[in-house]
Protein backbone atom coordinates (compact mmCIF):
# COMPACT_ATOMS: atom_id res chain seq x y z
CA UNK A 1 0.00 0.00 0.00
CA UNK A 2 1.14 3.35 -0.31
CA UNK A 3 2.52 5.06 2.90
CA UNK A 4 -0.50 7.79 3.49
CA UNK A 5 -2.77 4.94 4.22
CA UNK A 6 -0.29 3.16 6.07
CA UNK A 7 -0.27 6.38 8.06
CA UNK A 8 -3.70 6.25 9.02
CA UNK A 9 -3.57 2.26 9.56
CA UNK A 10 -1.14 3.75 12.38
CA UNK A 11 -3.27 6.17 13.67
CA UNK A 12 -6.91 3.92 13.92
CA UNK A 13 -5.14 1.86 15.95
CA UNK A 14 -3.59 3.93 18.00
CA UNK A 15 -6.67 5.96 18.22
CA UNK A 16 -8.34 2.21 19.12
CA UNK A 17 -5.41 1.53 21.71
CA UNK A 18 -6.42 4.81 23.37
CA UNK A 19 -10.46 4.24 23.14
CA UNK A 20 -10.21 0.62 24.20
CA UNK A 21 -7.60 1.56 27.30
CA UNK A 22 -10.35 4.15 28.65
CA UNK A 23 -12.57 1.73 28.20
CA UNK A 24 -11.29 -0.91 30.47
CA UNK A 25 -9.85 2.08 32.77
CA UNK A 26 -13.04 4.07 33.12
CA UNK A 27 -10.50 6.73 32.50
CA UNK A 28 -8.79 8.99 29.62
CA UNK A 29 -4.85 7.90 29.04
CA UNK A 30 -2.49 10.86 29.78
CA UNK A 31 -2.17 13.77 26.68
CA UNK A 32 1.04 12.14 26.83
CA UNK A 33 0.30 8.47 26.10
CA UNK A 34 -2.32 9.92 23.21
CA UNK A 35 0.23 11.70 21.55
CA UNK A 36 3.17 9.57 22.12
CA UNK A 37 1.11 6.22 20.68
CA UNK A 38 -0.14 8.30 17.75
CA UNK A 39 3.09 9.42 16.57
CA UNK A 40 5.35 6.26 17.14
CA UNK A 41 2.42 4.39 15.94
CA UNK A 42 2.22 5.96 12.40
CA UNK A 43 6.42 5.46 12.37
CA UNK A 44 5.76 1.55 13.21
CA UNK A 45 3.27 1.56 10.49
CA UNK A 46 5.22 2.47 8.11
CA UNK A 47 8.71 0.64 9.38
CA UNK A 48 9.05 -2.01 7.23
CA UNK A 49 9.34 0.31 4.19
CA UNK A 50 12.34 1.13 5.77
CA UNK A 51 14.38 -1.57 2.94
CA UNK A 52 13.58 2.26 0.51
CA UNK A 53 16.92 3.44 2.13
CA UNK A 54 18.51 0.48 0.91
CA UNK A 55 16.85 -0.19 -2.72
CA UNK A 56 16.73 3.24 -3.31
CA UNK A 57 13.86 5.38 -4.78
CA UNK A 58 14.14 5.61 -8.77
CA UNK A 59 18.02 3.83 -8.57
CA UNK A 60 18.71 -0.23 -10.04
CA UNK A 61 15.48 -1.78 -11.00
CA UNK A 62 17.04 -5.04 -10.30
CA UNK A 63 17.72 -3.97 -6.58
CA UNK A 64 14.78 -2.53 -5.92
CA UNK A 65 12.61 -5.24 -7.36
CA UNK A 66 14.71 -8.16 -5.20
CA UNK A 67 14.74 -6.13 -2.21
CA UNK A 68 11.65 -4.03 -1.45
CA UNK A 69 8.98 -5.48 -0.21
CA UNK A 70 11.84 -8.63 1.04
CA UNK A 71 13.38 -9.21 4.16
CA UNK A 72 11.39 -6.03 6.19
CA UNK A 73 8.00 -7.44 5.42
CA UNK A 74 8.52 -9.94 6.94
CA UNK A 75 6.43 -11.35 10.52
CA UNK A 76 10.34 -12.02 12.02
CA UNK A 77 11.57 -8.79 10.96
CA UNK A 78 8.48 -7.25 11.86
CA UNK A 79 8.44 -8.40 15.35
CA UNK A 80 12.04 -6.90 15.94
CA UNK A 81 11.03 -3.58 14.21
CA UNK A 82 8.46 -3.13 16.67
CA UNK A 83 10.84 -3.81 19.68
CA UNK A 84 13.17 -1.04 18.35
CA UNK A 85 10.11 1.11 18.07
CA UNK A 86 8.92 0.41 21.54
CA UNK A 87 12.47 1.31 22.71
CA UNK A 88 12.74 4.36 20.90
CA UNK A 89 9.24 5.96 22.24
CA UNK A 90 10.06 4.82 25.88
CA UNK A 91 13.04 6.46 25.35
CA UNK A 92 11.38 9.47 23.89
CA UNK A 93 9.17 9.88 27.14
CA UNK A 94 11.45 9.47 29.32
CA UNK A 95 13.61 12.76 27.59
CA UNK A 96 9.73 15.07 27.50
CA UNK A 97 8.87 13.52 30.84
CA UNK A 98 12.21 13.10 32.66
CA UNK A 99 10.82 10.03 34.51
CA UNK A 100 9.92 6.66 32.68
CA UNK A 101 6.22 5.47 31.11
CA UNK A 102 4.58 3.66 34.28
CA UNK A 103 4.58 -0.17 33.65
CA UNK A 104 0.74 -0.08 32.21
CA UNK A 105 2.07 2.71 29.54
CA UNK A 106 4.54 0.45 28.53
CA UNK A 107 2.27 -2.22 28.21
CA UNK A 108 0.09 -0.40 25.80
CA UNK A 109 2.60 0.98 23.67
CA UNK A 110 4.37 -2.50 23.25
CA UNK A 111 1.50 -4.19 21.87
CA UNK A 112 0.48 -1.37 20.01
CA UNK A 113 3.46 -0.89 18.41
CA UNK A 114 3.38 -4.55 17.31
CA UNK A 115 -0.22 -4.58 15.89
CA UNK A 116 1.04 -1.26 14.16
CA UNK A 117 4.33 -3.19 12.86
CA UNK A 118 2.13 -5.82 11.36
CA UNK A 119 -0.18 -4.45 9.99
CA UNK A 120 2.03 -2.83 7.75
CA UNK A 121 2.48 -6.80 6.19
CA UNK A 122 -1.24 -7.30 6.10
CA UNK A 123 -2.18 -4.41 4.02
CA UNK A 124 0.54 -5.14 1.12
CA UNK A 125 -0.17 -8.58 1.22
CA UNK A 126 -3.84 -7.53 0.04
CA UNK A 127 -1.99 -6.13 -2.93
CA UNK A 128 -0.83 -8.05 -6.22
CA UNK A 129 2.60 -7.16 -5.25
CA UNK A 130 3.05 -9.78 -2.90
CA UNK A 131 5.31 -10.07 0.36
CA UNK A 132 7.47 -13.06 2.00
CA UNK A 133 5.26 -13.27 5.31
CA UNK A 134 7.56 -16.16 6.62
CA UNK A 135 11.22 -15.66 5.71
CA UNK A 136 12.93 -17.68 6.35
CA UNK A 137 10.91 -20.84 6.81
CA UNK A 138 9.39 -19.71 3.41
CA UNK A 139 10.69 -18.09 0.53
CA UNK A 140 8.09 -17.82 -1.47
CA UNK A 141 5.66 -15.10 -2.63
CA UNK A 142 2.28 -14.26 -0.96
CA UNK A 143 0.30 -12.47 -2.80
CA UNK A 144 -3.73 -11.18 -1.45
CA UNK A 145 -4.74 -9.95 -4.61
CA UNK A 146 -7.77 -8.24 -3.40
CA UNK A 147 -7.11 -4.44 -2.89
CA UNK A 148 -5.38 -1.57 -5.56
CA UNK A 149 -2.42 -0.61 -4.00
CA UNK A 150 -3.74 3.20 -3.28
CA UNK A 151 -7.54 2.54 -2.27
CA UNK A 152 -9.02 6.10 -1.50
CA UNK A 153 -12.10 4.19 0.26
CA UNK A 154 -9.64 3.30 3.10
CA UNK A 155 -8.90 7.08 3.26
CA UNK A 156 -12.85 7.77 3.89
CA UNK A 157 -13.77 5.97 6.49
CA UNK A 158 -10.24 6.75 8.24
CA UNK A 159 -10.04 10.31 8.20
CA UNK A 160 -13.75 12.02 9.39
CA UNK A 161 -13.21 10.01 12.31
CA UNK A 162 -9.76 10.59 13.34
CA UNK A 163 -9.95 14.27 12.31
CA UNK A 164 -13.37 14.29 14.81
CA UNK A 165 -11.14 12.36 17.80
CA UNK A 166 -7.63 14.68 17.32
CA UNK A 167 -7.13 17.43 19.59
CA UNK A 168 -4.49 19.09 17.43
CA UNK A 169 -5.74 21.67 14.85
CA UNK A 170 -2.32 21.32 12.70
CA UNK A 171 -3.50 17.23 12.51
CA UNK A 172 -7.15 18.11 11.80
CA UNK A 173 -6.01 20.48 8.68
CA UNK A 174 -3.25 18.20 7.62
CA UNK A 175 -5.68 14.72 7.68
CA UNK A 176 -8.79 16.96 6.03
CA UNK A 177 -6.30 17.90 3.32
CA UNK A 178 -5.00 14.56 2.28
CA UNK A 179 -9.29 13.52 1.70
CA UNK A 180 -9.77 16.39 -0.21
CA UNK A 181 -6.33 15.80 -2.39
CA UNK A 182 -7.95 11.93 -2.74
CA UNK A 183 -11.54 12.77 -3.88
CA UNK A 184 -9.86 15.86 -6.26
CA UNK A 185 -7.46 13.02 -7.81
CA UNK A 186 -10.22 10.52 -7.92
CA UNK A 187 -12.24 12.83 -10.09
CA UNK A 188 -9.60 13.46 -12.39
CA UNK A 189 -7.78 9.99 -12.95
CA UNK A 190 -9.21 8.28 -15.96
CA UNK A 191 -9.06 4.74 -14.43
CA UNK A 192 -11.17 5.85 -11.64
CA UNK A 193 -14.84 5.43 -13.05
CA UNK A 194 -17.74 7.50 -12.83
CA UNK A 195 -20.00 5.75 -11.16
CA UNK A 196 -16.82 4.62 -8.49
CA UNK A 197 -15.81 8.42 -7.92
CA UNK A 198 -19.62 9.58 -7.44
CA UNK A 199 -19.78 6.63 -4.43
CA UNK A 200 -16.76 7.45 -3.07
CA UNK A 201 -17.76 11.14 -2.59
CA UNK A 202 -21.03 9.84 -1.04
CA UNK A 203 -19.32 7.71 1.40
CA UNK A 204 -17.22 10.55 2.32
CA UNK A 205 -20.03 12.73 3.40
CA UNK A 206 -21.69 9.71 5.40
CA UNK A 207 -18.50 9.18 7.05
CA UNK A 208 -18.12 12.71 7.79
CA UNK A 209 -21.90 12.77 9.26
CA UNK A 210 -21.16 9.80 11.24
CA UNK A 211 -17.91 11.01 12.79
CA UNK A 212 -19.91 14.69 13.90
CA UNK A 213 -22.97 12.37 16.06
CA UNK A 214 -20.63 9.09 16.88
CA UNK A 215 -19.04 9.19 20.53
CA UNK A 216 -15.00 9.09 20.61
CA UNK A 217 -15.57 4.87 21.07
CA UNK A 218 -18.17 4.72 18.09
CA UNK A 219 -15.83 6.94 15.70
CA UNK A 220 -12.93 4.43 16.35
CA UNK A 221 -14.89 1.57 16.06
CA UNK A 222 -16.82 2.82 13.01
CA UNK A 223 -13.07 3.28 11.40
CA UNK A 224 -11.91 0.07 12.41
CA UNK A 225 -15.21 -1.43 10.83
CA UNK A 226 -15.19 0.63 8.06
CA UNK A 227 -11.47 -0.76 7.09
CA UNK A 228 -12.75 -4.45 7.27
CA UNK A 229 -15.26 -3.71 5.37
CA UNK A 230 -13.79 -2.10 2.22
CA UNK A 231 -11.19 -5.15 2.24
CA UNK A 232 -13.77 -7.95 2.61
CA UNK A 233 -15.77 -6.11 -0.14
CA UNK A 234 -12.97 -5.93 -2.54
CA UNK A 235 -11.61 -9.02 -1.69
CA UNK A 236 -15.18 -10.52 -2.26
CA UNK A 237 -15.27 -8.69 -5.98
CA UNK A 238 -11.78 -10.23 -6.55
CA UNK A 239 -12.82 -13.75 -5.76
CA UNK A 240 -16.25 -13.59 -8.02
CA UNK A 241 -13.52 -12.26 -10.99
CA UNK A 242 -11.21 -15.37 -10.36
CA UNK A 243 -13.95 -18.04 -10.85
CA UNK A 244 -15.28 -15.76 -14.00
CA UNK A 245 -11.90 -15.51 -15.37
CA UNK A 246 -11.05 -19.30 -14.88
CA UNK A 247 -14.74 -20.77 -16.19
CA UNK A 248 -14.39 -18.59 -19.37
CA UNK A 249 -10.18 -19.80 -19.93
CA UNK A 250 -12.11 -23.15 -19.16
CA UNK A 251 -14.10 -23.00 -22.10
CA UNK A 252 -11.66 -21.04 -24.74
CA UNK A 253 -9.01 -23.95 -23.82
CA UNK A 254 -9.92 -26.46 -22.05
CA UNK A 255 -6.57 -28.15 -22.31
CA UNK A 256 -4.55 -25.14 -21.30
CA UNK A 257 -3.28 -25.74 -17.48
CA UNK A 258 -3.81 -22.85 -15.49
CA UNK A 259 -0.72 -21.52 -13.91
CA UNK A 260 -1.66 -18.58 -12.35
CA UNK A 261 -4.57 -15.80 -12.14
CA UNK A 262 -3.68 -12.49 -10.88
CA UNK A 263 -6.75 -9.90 -9.86
CA UNK A 264 -6.03 -6.42 -9.03
CA UNK A 265 -9.73 -4.19 -8.58
CA UNK A 266 -9.77 -0.93 -10.03
CA UNK A 267 -9.21 2.08 -7.27
CA UNK A 268 -12.15 2.06 -5.34
CA UNK A 269 -14.08 0.02 -7.31
CA UNK A 270 -15.11 -3.76 -6.19
CA UNK A 271 -16.82 -4.19 -9.52
CA UNK A 272 -14.21 -3.77 -12.38
CA UNK A 273 -10.86 -5.56 -11.98
CA UNK A 274 -7.75 -6.41 -14.19
CA UNK A 275 -7.62 -9.93 -14.80
CA UNK A 276 -3.90 -11.61 -16.22
CA UNK A 277 -3.73 -15.82 -16.74
CA UNK A 278 -0.72 -17.72 -16.79
CA UNK A 279 -1.38 -20.58 -18.84
CA UNK A 280 0.83 -23.55 -20.22
CA UNK A 281 -0.78 -25.76 -22.92
CA UNK A 282 1.91 -28.36 -23.71
CA UNK A 283 4.88 -26.85 -24.66
CA UNK A 284 3.52 -23.19 -24.79
CA UNK A 285 3.44 -20.26 -22.08
CA UNK A 286 0.51 -17.92 -22.74
CA UNK A 287 0.03 -14.93 -20.58
CA UNK A 288 -3.63 -13.19 -21.36
CA UNK A 289 -5.05 -9.80 -19.98
CA UNK A 290 -8.77 -9.01 -19.55
CA UNK A 291 -11.27 -6.85 -17.54
CA UNK A 292 -13.61 -8.84 -15.32
CA UNK A 293 -17.21 -7.22 -14.05
CA UNK A 294 -18.07 -8.95 -10.59
CA UNK A 295 -21.48 -7.25 -11.30
CA UNK A 296 -22.08 -7.10 -15.40
CA UNK A 297 -25.50 -6.00 -14.18
CA UNK A 298 -23.68 -3.24 -12.61
CA UNK A 299 -21.12 -2.71 -15.54
CA UNK A 300 -20.11 -4.87 -18.38
CA UNK A 301 -17.00 -5.57 -18.31
CA UNK A 302 -16.10 -3.75 -21.61
CA UNK A 303 -17.04 -0.30 -19.77
CA UNK A 304 -14.27 -1.26 -17.25
CA UNK A 305 -11.45 1.32 -17.17
CA UNK A 306 -7.65 -0.28 -17.53
CA UNK A 307 -4.80 0.58 -15.97
CA UNK A 308 -2.36 0.43 -18.91
CA UNK A 309 -1.64 -1.97 -21.53
CA UNK A 310 0.98 -5.08 -21.79
CA UNK A 311 4.24 -4.53 -24.12
CA UNK A 312 4.16 -4.48 -28.09
CA UNK A 313 4.48 -8.13 -28.53
CA UNK A 314 0.76 -8.65 -27.48
CA UNK A 315 -1.63 -8.81 -29.58
CA UNK A 316 -5.90 -8.80 -29.97
CA UNK A 317 -6.77 -11.73 -28.04
CA UNK A 318 -9.28 -14.29 -29.83
CA UNK A 319 -11.14 -15.00 -26.84
CA UNK A 320 -14.90 -14.77 -26.69
CA UNK A 321 -15.87 -12.17 -24.06
CA UNK A 322 -18.90 -11.70 -22.72
CA UNK A 323 -20.53 -8.93 -20.54
CA UNK A 324 -18.69 -10.80 -17.46
CA UNK A 325 -15.23 -10.51 -18.91
CA UNK A 326 -13.55 -8.79 -21.67
CA UNK A 327 -10.44 -10.80 -23.16
CA UNK A 328 -7.50 -8.10 -24.17
CA UNK A 329 -4.61 -9.23 -25.48
CA UNK A 330 -2.52 -12.21 -25.81
CA UNK A 331 0.96 -13.55 -25.84
CA UNK A 332 2.65 -16.78 -25.96
CA UNK A 333 6.20 -18.42 -26.71
CA UNK A 334 7.66 -22.06 -25.51
CA UNK A 335 8.03 -22.45 -22.24
CA UNK A 336 11.43 -23.65 -23.23
CA UNK A 337 13.18 -20.15 -23.73
CA UNK A 338 12.49 -18.64 -20.50
CA UNK A 339 13.74 -22.15 -18.31
CA UNK A 340 16.75 -21.83 -20.79
CA UNK A 341 17.24 -18.07 -20.46
CA UNK A 342 17.26 -18.66 -16.18
CA UNK A 343 19.59 -21.65 -16.64
CA UNK A 344 22.08 -19.64 -18.71
CA UNK A 345 21.96 -16.14 -17.70
CA UNK A 346 22.25 -15.38 -13.94
CA UNK A 347 20.61 -11.95 -13.99
CA UNK A 348 17.97 -13.24 -15.77
CA UNK A 349 17.33 -15.75 -13.16
CA UNK A 350 17.58 -13.35 -10.42
CA UNK A 351 15.06 -11.06 -12.03
CA UNK A 352 12.68 -13.81 -12.16
CA UNK A 353 12.80 -14.43 -8.12
CA UNK A 354 10.82 -11.02 -8.54
CA UNK A 355 8.85 -11.59 -11.38
CA UNK A 356 5.42 -13.13 -11.47
CA UNK A 357 3.96 -12.89 -14.69
CA UNK A 358 7.42 -12.81 -17.53
CA UNK A 359 7.09 -11.75 -20.70
CA UNK A 360 10.16 -11.47 -22.81
CA UNK A 361 11.71 -10.28 -26.34
CA UNK A 362 15.05 -10.26 -28.09
CA UNK A 363 16.64 -6.85 -28.25
CA UNK A 364 20.24 -8.09 -30.60
CA UNK A 365 21.75 -11.63 -30.45
CA UNK A 366 22.77 -11.02 -27.43
CA UNK A 367 20.40 -9.40 -24.83
CA UNK A 368 17.27 -9.67 -24.03
CA UNK A 369 13.91 -7.54 -22.70
CA UNK A 370 12.45 -9.28 -19.69
CA UNK A 371 9.74 -7.75 -17.81
CA UNK A 372 6.66 -8.79 -15.67
CA UNK A 373 3.14 -8.16 -17.46
CA UNK A 374 1.47 -6.54 -14.12
CA UNK A 375 3.67 -3.54 -14.39
CA UNK A 376 3.67 -2.94 -18.29
CA UNK A 377 6.25 -5.88 -18.77
CA UNK A 378 8.21 -6.27 -22.12
CA UNK A 379 6.96 -2.21 -22.80
CA UNK A 380 10.05 -0.88 -21.83
CA UNK A 381 7.87 1.42 -19.79
CA UNK A 382 7.37 -0.93 -16.59
CA UNK A 383 9.49 -0.39 -13.67
CA UNK A 384 10.05 -4.32 -13.76
CA UNK A 385 11.30 -4.03 -17.28
CA UNK A 386 14.86 -4.68 -17.30
CA UNK A 387 17.28 -5.72 -20.04
CA UNK A 388 19.32 -9.03 -19.25
CA UNK A 389 22.11 -10.98 -21.24
CA UNK A 390 20.93 -14.28 -23.40
CA UNK A 391 24.13 -15.99 -21.06
CA UNK A 392 26.04 -14.77 -18.76
CA UNK A 393 27.37 -16.84 -15.75
CA UNK A 394 28.08 -13.93 -13.24
CA UNK A 395 25.51 -12.77 -10.65
CA UNK A 396 24.54 -10.41 -8.76
CA UNK A 397 25.57 -9.36 -5.77
CA UNK A 398 23.40 -9.98 -2.24
CA UNK A 399 20.56 -11.84 -4.45
CA UNK A 400 18.17 -12.78 -1.55
CA UNK A 401 17.03 -16.65 -1.50
CA UNK A 402 13.08 -15.63 -3.46
CA UNK A 403 11.62 -18.60 -5.18
CA UNK A 404 10.65 -17.76 -8.42
CA UNK A 405 7.00 -17.02 -8.74
CA UNK A 406 7.33 -19.34 -12.06
CA UNK A 407 9.09 -21.70 -10.53
CA UNK A 408 6.55 -24.50 -12.43
CA UNK A 409 7.77 -23.47 -15.51
CA UNK A 410 11.16 -23.81 -14.82
CA UNK A 411 10.33 -26.83 -12.90
CA UNK A 412 12.43 -28.92 -14.93
CA UNK A 413 15.40 -26.94 -14.26
CA UNK A 414 14.51 -26.20 -10.58
CA UNK A 415 17.67 -28.52 -8.83
CA UNK A 416 20.22 -27.04 -10.74
CA UNK A 417 18.57 -23.04 -10.26
CA UNK A 418 17.29 -22.87 -7.16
Amino acid sequence: MDNVTHSLAGLVLAESAVRLRAHRAGAEPSPRFRLIAALSSMVAANLPDADLLYTGIGGDRLTYMLHHRGYTHTVVMAILGAALMWVAATLVWRWRAHLAPTREDAAWLAGLLLVSTLSHLALDWTNSYGVHLFWPIDDRWRYGDSVFIVEPWFWVVAVPPLVASSRSRIARVLLSVILILGLTLAWRVDFVSTGAVTALTIGSMVSILLARVLRPSGRAAAAVAGWIAVTLIMATGSAVARRTALRSMGSADPTAEVLDVVVTPLPSNAVCMTVITVERSETSYRVVTARVSAAPWITVASRCGTRGSAGPMFRVSSRASTPAIQWDAEWAAPQGELATLARESCPALAALRFIRVPAWRSLTDATVMLGDVRFGGGSGRGFSDVTVPRRAAACERSVPPWIPPRADILASRRDSLF
